[in-house]
């Protein structure tokens, strides 16, 4: 997601060249292949809309979560197995709500 800024590009019968993905677009004026492209995900102000924020802060936290859940394998040598998977569970399934949300939200 955040490697590849692309989702959906145009193809060869598209009136106008650009590219679109969550935190990143590309418009072409259509006289010439250069693309003026705008969107940062460190600049959060540049996304277009509400629903790109929003979207882009799901896919985030669910990044964030994912990653976290990783670390928190070191809990095996700390506590009990049990209690590592139901953290980690817990992480996993508010991850994928993210991720969920995040699909409901992108335009």
């Amino acid at each position: 997601c955040f490697i590849q800024p692309y989702w959906i590009g145009d193809g060869v019968d598209t009136p106008q060249a650009g590219y679109f993905g969550l935190f990143h677009y590309c418009i072409g004026n259509g006289f010439s292949r250069e693309l003026t492209c705008r969107g940062s995900f460190t600049d959060f102000s540049s996304l277009p809309s509400g629903a790109f924020k929003a979207a882009s802060f799901f896919i985030g936290l669910s990044m964030m979560l994912i990653i976290a859940c990783i670390v928190c394998f070191i809990l095996f040598f700390f506590c009990n197995t049990a209690t590592v998977y139901k953290i980690c569970a817990w992480m996993q399934l508010t991850s994928g709500w993210c991720c969920v949300s995040a699909a409901g939200l992108f335009p």
